[in-house]
């Protein structure tokens, strides 16, 4: 498995974050979605998000000097099924489910504390976030009880692996439905921006739902664009 790629026009963004996942950060600030798809070129993101061909320079540079670093990340391309399952669950699955846990009772909170500052924001966010933590406990379920398990048997039948490519293919769909709403939560956020009636627990949600965000991101991008390819 090779451990670097040449970035240019035709280079995919799955492509791009499996070996840059650095960069996540700075699509995350200009609304690219490299999760859901993860199968577009820099090429035709650029026409889309109105860039210009300069953003391929900016990303080549910041690759090289993520190069340098002798503490980057090993690419999870690299890793094995297993690895890579694992990393999945102590990374993002743990993460994920703090996350989550900690929002459920402080998004409730600002809703009744702020209802009359703006009732309509506060039930938005009440609403996306509860339909996201649905989501992805549902989610996480299948793929802990199913997919992962099955993935990792040392001998699988032909069985096991259409169980596994029709798994894969529910998950990439709720995938797309997480998406939608986190993309929602920041619509209706204004980019996770504090309104200005925000008190400090306001801006705690504000910051852990950009946390969660974030995560979940780069949790589908490693999914979406290794481990299921790999099926």
């Amino acid at each position: 498995m090779r451990q670097t790629i040449t970035i240019n026009g035709q280079t995919e963004l799955g492509e791009l974050v499996t070996y840059f996942p650095a960069i996540t950060s700075r699509l995350n600030e200009l609304h690219i979605d490299y999760c859901c798809q993860g199968d577009r070129s820099l090429e035709s993101v650029i026409e889309e998000a109105g860039l210009t061909p300069d953003f391929i320079t900016e990303v080549q540079k910041a690759y090289s000097d993520y190069l340098a670093r002798p503490d980057r990340e090993r690419p999870v391309s690299e890793l094995s099924d297993e690895e890579l399952i694992d990393l999945i669950l102590d990374t993002h699955h743990l993460t994920e489910r703090a996350l989550w846990k900690e929002l459920d009772k402080l998004v409730n909170l600002i809703m009744l504390v702020h209802y009359e500052h703006d009732k309509d924001l506060m039930l938005k966010i009440h609403r996306s976030f509860s339909e996201l933590k649905m989501e992805l406990e549902e989610h996480f379920a299948k793929e802990e009880k199913e997919l992962f398990p099955t993935m990792l048997k040392v001998d699988k039948t032909p069985e096991d692996r259409v169980a596994i490519r029709s798994l894969i293919s529910e998950l990439e769909d709720e995938h797309d439905g997480a998406g939608k709403i986190i993309k929602c939560l920041i619509k209706d956020t204004n980019d996770f921006t504090p309104p200005e009636f925000a008190c400090p627990t306001v801006k705690a949600v504000y910051q852990k739902l950009h946390e969660l965000a974030d995560d979940v991101f780069l949790h589908i991008a490693k999914e979406n664009s290794v481990l299921f390819k790999r099926y």
